[in-house]
């Protein structure tokens, strides 16, 4: 009877560890997800806002008649905001279908 005691006090300790080391583990996913987020989204403002700024001074310095270059530099930093961002992603291996290499 004794040993049987020492058992389920034994495996109550196991088991409240694990339950601590959970909140834990789901405390850590929550700011890694914040984390990533938010470098996920600087990888994508930042392209743009460059090409909203050198767009907005190409369209006051050098106009072209009927191109607006804010419009065409928004699109291409979009373009590459969405690259940097995916190839960060892989790199850092965060897609769920792709193992680090």
């Amino acid at each position: 009877m004794a040993t049987f005691d020492r058992e389920n006090r034994l495996a109550e300790k196991m088991l409240i560890r694990k339950a601590r080391i959970l909140s834990r583990r789901s405390k850590r996913q929550f700011y890694l997800n914040a984390a990533i987020i938010g470098v996920y989204g600087w990888q994508m403002a930042i392209p743009v806002l460059l090409g909203v700024l050198s767009g907005t001074l190409l369209d006051k310095y050098a106009p072209v008649n009927h191109v607006s270059w804010t419009l065409n530099l928004i699109i291409i930093g979009f373009g590459i905001g969405i690259f940097n961002a995916t190839r960060w992603v892989r790199r850092e291996g965060l897609s769920k279908g792709k193992k680090n290499k």
